[in-house]
């Protein structure tokens, strides 16, 4: 294990970390979603803390003075029952909606929207004593148990400060009215989950560094790994060389299939051939429509011939073309004359115009 661990030196390709992620091998700091989670439910409740304990007051104002003129029959007993719980739901239920949204974005921030299923298949590999124990002496292991030590460290010492400061208003409790006891606690518990929230956003920061490079470990390759996988990507030289040679053949099919349709066909007078094409009502001057060297030149004259294709033998326009157009190319101004004069001369005996 310690050898491979070794060679994986190499940081994790696209398609390595595409393959991680769809298997929910993602970025993940819980910490720090609770972080996001502690400090806006002390912001809803700060802002509108207020308004839903007077909801709530009313609410069981309301109850109680039902139940003192209504009769208390099972039947208006459920009744009352069901009125007040969908009161009070309807009160917290936006709350709560505006926390677990929170708690979805707090998510998505971290990594991104993510479907997997993957991760809620078996795992039959922990079920191996063997790895469950080399597991409780990983190194991740030990950081978690270290950090969830120094959270509760951290969060009671936050805690017992927070109440230890405002002690004498707790002392003072007995002696308030109902609505100061409320206020006075409210401020009491907003202030310490307010501070314990900052205490794990924190550790919610330090928690997604470490996840982050724990997450790129398991993530390198070896060298021999990104050559397997660039195989697999791209194929082996044979598998290459053999794609190349289909893709060429299919150019050369199509580049002869339009041999036929050509208006000269100009030689070297054997070895090269350049078959030219011209449409004045779309083009501004003769197009290559195909060209070849030794066999492909005989082919394509041999084309030429099936389909009375007129062959001129010129070896400096034939010698320029081959060298300086490509296939689907226009002419160079530099040959128009002399393209011209073969133009001129083979539409002549067809009886058309020449261009330019």
């Amino acid at each position: 294990m310690a050898a491979d661990d070794q060679e994986k030196t190499e940081k994790a390709t696209p398609k390595r970390r595409e393959e991680a992620r769809k298997k929910g091998q993602v970025v993940t700091s819980r910490d720090l979603s609770s972080a996001f989670l502690f400090l806006f439910a002390v912001l809803i409740f700060k802002n509108f803390g207020l308004d839903l304990i007077l909801g709530l007051k009313i609410t069981m104002m309301r109850t109680y003075a039902l139940i003192a003129t209504v009769e208390m029959t099972p039947a208006n007993f459920s009744l009352l029952v069901r009125d007040s719980f969908i009161q009070v739901f309807m009160m917290i239920m936006p709350l709560l909606s505006l926390i677990a949204l929170v708690g979805g974005l707090s998510v998505v921030v971290q990594h991104g929207v993510l479907f997997s299923t993957d991760s809620l298949l078996p795992d039959w590999g922990k079920v191996n004593p063997l790895s469950g124990f080399k597991r409780i002496f990983a190194i991740s292991s030990m950081v978690n148990g270290m950090k969830t030590f120094l959270k509760f460290l951290v969060i009671g010492g936050i805690a017992y400060l927070s109440v230890r400061k405002k002690l004498p208003s707790v002392l003072a409790l007995s002696r308030m009215t109902a609505g100061e006891i409320v206020l006075i606690s409210g401020d009491m518990i907003g202030s310490v989950v307010l501070w314990c929230g900052s205490v794990v956003a924190v550790i919610g920061v330090a928690d997604y560094g470490f996840q982050w490079w724990e997450h790129e470990k398991k993530l390198r390759m070896s060298k021999q790994e990104i050559k397997d996988e660039h195989k697999q990507t791209e194929g082996t030289p044979l598998v290459k060389s053999r794609i190349r040679s289909l893709q060429r053949e299919a150019a050369r099919k199509r580049m002869m299939a339009d041999v036929p349709q050509a208006d000269v066909v100009i030689t070297n007078p054997t070895r090269l051939a350049i078959a030219l094409s011209y449409k004045p009502e779309s083009m501004a001057a003769p197009k290559v429509v195909a060209k070849g060297s030794g066999f492909v030149a005989e082919r394509i004259r041999e084309l030429a011939r099936e389909h009375n294709v007129p062959l001129v033998e010129n070896k400096s326009v034939a010698q320029s073309l081959f060298k300086t157009v490509e296939i689907g190319q226009t002419i160079p101004s530099s040959i128009y004359r002399a393209v011209a004069e073969i133009m001129s001369y083979i539409y002549k005996l067809k009886g058309k115009r020449a261009f330019g």
